[in-house]
């Protein structure tokens, strides 16, 4: 994968094609050790004030390669170039691309022949060579201004690597036809020598976007709802019985609230369930700023329900003293003096019931209340299910997602709905959610929205976990990053986690609607809700794959992973899988 400088496309970039194309060199495993400087200004330019070329490759071994690329429609009449964009808007050019990247290319030669220092003079007979992408047309018409081989076209897919060691071979031919000898061995810089061209060229600019700047500009770009959410909501006006399924951030617990609104609306009394109590509160507090109207007539978690229920009709529950107790307890006692209070109701408990994070919910015993609260019962009332069946139910360890499905289909008929486009996360949150959980991307775009890489941090002792956690802190401050927006997960408690060292920061126990200041969760505790920026920490393993599916999807555009040397081996050898398989790591 070839380093990319900088890191990340500028929000500045609309060209379809320029974003495909980065993302190609970014991330074929064969471009290891290329340097591909992206958008590169040419101050010194031989025709302009100001030039630019679109993409300029140093790759070990071969040479320097200057690329313009073309998106869209291209036309060439009379010796005019024309232009169509994706939005129908056509420029036009007496200069072609090829005269463009050749112009581009000897302005940055002389550049850097103007910069060498002594020590690398022999630089100045660097191999160099121009190309032109035109990744969405078919271009086979060649003129006098170029070659077949120095074109890239729609046939060549997403292979950037075959096309520069095309371009390589041909300028070498052409090399040896103009000279009548080889290209010597001399001329080819090495990985030490593109370093150095590199740092010549863009050295002091060799810095990501600001994390504030990406944050923004992914954030802006995170749409709270898709088509594919709304065609959803349709569905649910014309079915009274519907199970939703998808992966983390397809919108499923804003679906949910939607739902529960317009079902208050058309007059139907409403129960809004999830099963994280985190999640259950900030149901509560959102729905404090809706209108009396549309707020359901309970909101909250299903187990504060039950045991609102059974104290109601005078049941004495006897709550848990030991993690034993409090398994059985929530899984036999209180659904059983649920059902015993809800039979005393003559009245409709709800019209509808909508649940959120169903997979965690679905026992026999559970079904029962739902059946039991809802009018007409699960067979024949009104009820959505939301949930991820597959990688979400991290409470239960006894049934599968299929099995839980099964349970429900048992009782009762109803429609499917499958969310597949991720509305919460960034592209590069959402593959590396692939990388280390397996997690199979229900669609091609899964996600649509670029994001800042993830950072790894990895520690070898608890003192070294402390200052690395302090750096990311201070890195988010430093760029001004609202602490609310900040949170940070472990997989264990806080008297057990790095969290209780830092007396730093004021970094308080998450709650729904707190004050600005740092928030601090389990992993599991977290579920269902997210922030900008996820610190996770204690990272001792990566080897539980539903947790840390739960633990990375909390992400919406900025995510940190500070792990220890087994967990960093672990992430290591997962990798090295994937290329062995031939998968993009």
């Amino acid at each position: 994968m070839a380093k990319m400088i900088p890191s990340v496309l500028s929000p500045e970039i609309k060209s379809a094609a320029e974003k495909h194309i980065f993302e190609w060199f970014r991330d074929d495993p064969r471009t290891t050790d290329w340097i591909v400087l992206h958008s590169l200004g040419i101050s010194n330019h031989n025709r302009v004030m100001h030039g630019e070329t679109d993409f300029f490759v140093l790759v070990p071994y071969m040479g320097l390669f200057a690329l313009e690329v073309k998106g869209g429609r291209v036309r060439r009449d009379g010796g005019v170039w024309s232009f169509t964009n994706r939005y129908g808007q056509v420029g036009t050019k007496t200069r072609g691309p090829f005269d463009q990247a050749w112009d581009g290319v000897f302005s940055i030669i002389n550049d850097i022949k103007g910069k060498l220092d002594p020590a690398h003079k022999y630089l100045k007979n660097i191999f160099f060579g121009v190309g032109v992408m035109f990744p969405d047309v078919e271009y086979t018409t060649v003129g006098c201004d170029e070659e077949q081989w120095q074109v890239f076209d729609c046939n060549d897919g997403n292979n950037v690597y075959d096309y520069i060691r095309r371009l390589f071979e041909g300028a070498c031919n052409k090399w040896e036809s103009l000279h009548g000898h080889q290209v010597s061995y001399d001329r080819l810089p090495s990985p030490d020598d593109i370093q150095y061209i590199a740092s010549l060229l863009r050295g002091d600019f060799d810095k990501a976007v600001a994390i504030s700047v990406q944050i923004k500009y992914a954030e802006e770009e995170l749409v709270r709802l898709t088509n594919e959410q709304y065609r959803c909501i349709d569905q649910l006006d014309d079915n009274k019985r519907c199970l939703i399924e998808g992966g983390a951030g397809t919108g499923k617990t804003l679906l949910a609230i939607e739902e529960a609104k317009k079902a208050v609306a058309q007059g139907l009394k409403v129960a809004l369930f999830c099963y994280n109590k985190n999640l259950g509160d900030w149901f509560e507090k959102y729905f404090e700023d809706v209108p009396q109207s549309l707020r359901p007539a309970f909101v909250g978690t299903f187990h504060s329900f039950m045991v609102r229920t059974a104290k109601d009709a005078g049941i004495w529950l006897h709550f848990p003293n030991t993690d034993e107790e409090a398994e059985r307890f929530y899984a036999e006692e209180l659904p059983a003096s649920a059902i015993t209070a809800l039979l005393q109701h003559r009245e409709v408990i709800f019209d509808k019931i909508i649940v959120d994070e169903a997979q965690d919910l679905v026992t026999n015993k559970y079904l029962d209340v739902f059946d039991r609260c809802v009018s007409g019962g699960l067979a024949r009332g009104r009820w959505t299910f939301l949930g991820d069946f597959s990688q979400q139910a991290i409470y239960s360890t006894t049934i599968s997602g299929d099995e839980m499905k099964d349970m429900i289909e048992d009782r009762t008929s109803f429609i499917r709905f499958r969310l597949t486009i991720n509305c919460r996360n960034t592209k590069t949150i959402c593959d590396e959610i692939s990388l280390v959980t397996d997690f199979k991307a229900p669609s091609d775009v899964w996600s649509k929205v670029d994001g800042m890489p993830v950072q790894y941090l990895t520690y070898k002792d608890r003192a070294e976990e402390k200052a690395k956690l302090l750096e990311v802190i201070q890195a988010l401050i430093d760029s001004h990053i609202s602490p609310k927006k900040i949170s940070i997960l472990s997989p264990v408690k806080r008297e057990n986690s790095i969290v209780s060292e830092i007396e730093e920061f004021d970094i308080r126990d998450y709650r729904t609607y707190g004050n600005n200041k740092f928030s601090f969760s389990t992993i599991k505790g977290f579920k269902g809700l997210e922030n900008t920026a996820i610190i996770l920490v204690d990272i001792d393993t990566i080897s539980d794959k539903q947790l840390m599916y739960v633990a990375l999807s909390r992400a919406r555009t900025a995510l940190y992973v500070i792990e220890s040397e087994d967990a960093r081996k672990e992430y290591v050898n997962i990798q090295m899988r994937r290329l062995t398989n031939g998968h993009k790591a």
